[in-house]
């Protein structure tokens, strides 16, 4: 028996990471050479890797959405004549649990225990140390163990010991903010950024959305996702606001939006909620599927693909009036909606929006933005239900 590891190809000079987007096979599964393994994002393009070798799949070592070095060890599979027997008789447990081998006394570790132990700072010396009573460290097993951890600290005590001794701590970022960097870093490599403001009057939607949370229906809008409807709206005839560009001579139009919004977790890690063919929505299915993916974004749950155009960026509620976004690629423009304030006599919304200029120029974001405060301004009569 041989495993042998699974590493993250070099494709081209000066490339230092990926992301792992999708895997296409699963710990047992027999895979032939050249068979489609999983897919990744480089700085450039999404790319489909087949296996260089034949055997079974025994684990992964990361899970879908993480960052990883080129060189990393992505897979492992056993690769001679044991491993293809092994498929044909799978071994056997009780209630879903592998019982520990009777040959060692190492714990296993699988893959997302090891991602979910980092999330919370815990060192892989300290992850070995961690009771597994099915014989699987689990990450229920990982929260129990910090839990108590917890409680074991004095109340005296105001720093771990290793800022004691130091005056600092490192603290890994969480597999989703390195996500976010990755983004952040292959943006600032390929996208020409280009800002612009408009003030839009917000009291038209103040006044819809009150009116129809009132009404007796299941979906209750909120002023935001009413705003987003909007702008949904406006981009079927702003078409180069559902575009992507796959290369630097050829621009991709899509027959729909699909409208990223983003949504801040608890820890402060940073995903997006995107709702697809945002435009061909009615209101109350737009909301009902806006507020769906918001809460899987705050479950971590981060659904920013290739084919997300167009984002949102709202801080209503952080009493921040003024922002220049960031444009994160391969959304064609980002928007950001600021908090509500007085202006003559009127309650206004800055909105400002950077988008790239390499195929969006500044007569037609000027023009998009003065359709999205029009359709705002007369909201009340769209009629789409409210």
């Amino acid at each position: 028996m041989s495993l042998t590891d699974i590493l993250i190809p070099q494709l081209g000079e000066g490339l230092q990471e990926v992301v792992l987007l999708t895997v296409n096979k699963k710990p047992g599964d027999y895979v032939k050479r050249d068979e489609l393994l999983y897919s990744m994002e480089t700085d450039k393009a999404v790319m489909e890797v087949e296996s260089p070798y034949e055997g079974v799949l025994t684990e992964w070592l990361a899970t879908e959405g993480a960052v990883l070095a080129i060189g990393a060890t992505v897979a492992r599979m056993e690769t001679d004549a044991t491993a293809a027997s092994a498929v044909a008789e799978p071994s056997t447990s009780t209630n879903g649990h592998v019982p520990p081998s009777t040959e060692s006394t190492q714990i296993q570790i699988p893959p997302r225990t090891r991602a979910h132990a980092k999330e919370h700072g815990v060192s892989d010396e300290e992850l070995r140390s961690i009771p597994a009573p099915s014989g699987k460290l689990m990450p229920a097993d990982v929260d129990a163990y910090l839990a108590t951890r917890a409680s074991d600290i004095k109340p005296e005590a105001k720093w771990p010991a290793a800022i004691e001794e130091k005056g600092f701590v490192d603290r890994p970022l969480s597999q989703q903010q390195r996500l976010f960097v990755h983004r952040l870093k292959r943006s600032a490599q390929t996208v020409v950024p280009a800002t612009i403001k408009q003030v839009v009057d917000w009291s038209s939607i103040s006044r819809a959305v009150a009116d129809q949370r009132v009404r007796a229906v299941d979906v209750k809008p909120t002023e935001f996702q009413t705003f987003a409807y909007c702008v949904a709206q406006t981009v079927g005839n702003f078409p180069k606001f559902r575009s992507n560009l796959v290369s630097d001579d050829t621009a991709r139009e899509y027959a729909h939006v699909n409208l990223g919004i983003a949504v801040a977790r608890p820890n402060d890690d940073l995903v997006t909620a995107v709702v697809t063919s945002a435009d061909a929505l009615g209101y109350l299915d737009f909301v009902a599927a806006a507020q769906e993916r918001i809460k899987a974004a705050r479950d971590g749950n981060d659904q920013a693909g290739a084919d997300t155009h167009l984002l949102l960026t709202y801080m209503g509620s952080f009493g921040v009036v003024d922002a220049i976004p960031v444009l994160v690629s391969p959304a064609i423009a980002v928007l950001f909606i600021g908090s509500t304030y007085e202006q003559g006599g009127r309650t206004v919304a800055n909105l400002v929006m950077t988008f790239d200029h390499r195929l969006i120029n500044g007569v037609e974001a000027a023009r998009f933005l003065q359709a999205v405060v029009a359709k705002v301004e007369k909201v009340e009569e769209l009629g789409f239900g409210i």
